[in-house]
C-alpha cells in the first residue's frame, strides 16, 4: 500500500496514459454494454478512459486505493465532488462519476452493483496471491449478466519484478471460467517492451460475461 502512495506522490506513474486506451476504443463495442450502464473501473487512478465512458453516456464508478489521483481527477476536470466518509472508505461523487477511495476489498455489494466493468491495469497490479480474491470481489460488485473488458500483460515472470505482474492466459481462464463466460478478442505481441529487459511480452483482450 505504501508503495502505491509513494509512486503517486513522486509521479512514478508509468501506467497512467494521457490518451484513451486504443484497445478499449477498438473492443468496447464488442462487449455489448447497454446504454447508460454503470461501468466499474477497479484501481482506476485518474484514467482518461473514465471520461470516454462518460462521453458514451455511461455513469462511472471507480475504485482507487490512493487519495491523490482521485482528488486530481476531479480537480483537473473542474469538478467539485461531494465527499462522504464511511468505514475505511471515502466516496467522491460529481455526476457522472463516483470514485471510492480505499481498499477495494472493503467495498460492499450494497455500495456498488455495476452493469459493466473495465480492467486495463488492475489485475496486473496485483500479485497472483491476491487475484482469486480480486475476481471474487469483481463478481460481488457486478450484477448477473454484467459484461466486462479485461486487458492483460504477460511476460516470463523471472525477467521482471512487478508490478506490473505477468498475467498469462491460462491464469485468466483458471480464475474466471467458473463464474464468467470468457472470450479472447485479440492477442498481441508487444515489441516495445524489450526496453524493460523482457525477451518476450504479450497482451490479450478478453470479453467477459458474469453468470
Amino acid at each position: 500500500m505504501t508503495n502505491w502512495h509513494e509512486r503517486w506522490t513522486s509521479q512514478q506513474t508509468g501506467w497512467h496514459r494521457a490518451v484513451y486506451n486504443d484497445l478499449l476504443l477498438k473492443h468496447w463495442p464488442s462487449v455489448g454494454a447497454a446504454a447508460s450502464s454503470n461501468v466499474l473501473v477497479p484501481l482506476c487512478g485518474k484514467s482518461l478512459d473514465m471520461d470516454w465512458f462518460a462521453q458514451k453516456g455511461h455513469t462511472v464508478t471507480g475504485l482507487e486505493l490512493v487519495s491523490r489521483p482521485v482528488e486530481d481527477f476531479f480537480e483537473e476536470r473542474g469538478l467539485v465532488p461531494e465527499k462522504e466518509e464511511f468505514a475505511n472508505l471515502v466516496r467522491y461523487s460529481a455526476s457522472p462519476f463516483v470514485l471510492i477511495q480505499g481498499d477495494l476489498f472493503n467495498v460492499q455489494p450494497a455500495q456498488v452493483q455495476a452493469d459493466a466493468w473495465y480492467d486495463r491495469a488492475a489485475m496486473v497490479a496485483l500479485p497472483s496471491s491476491m487475484r482469486e480474491a480480486y475476481v471474487g470481489q469483481l463478481r460481488a460488485l457486478t450484477r448477473a449478466g454484467a459484461v466486462g473488458l479485461l486487458i492483460t500483460f504477460s511476460y516470463p515472470p523471472h525477467e521482471l519484478e512487478g508490478p506490473p505482474f505477468s498475467l498469462p492466459d491460462e491464469e485468466v481462464e483458471a480464475l474466471f471460467s467458473e463464474h464468467f463466460e470468457l472470450e479472447c478478442l485479440e492477442r498481441i505481441t508487444l515489441e516495445d517492451e524489450r526496453g524493460r529487459g523482457l525477451s518476450s511480452s504479450h497482451s490479450a483482450v478478453y470479453k467477459l460475461i458474469r453468470r
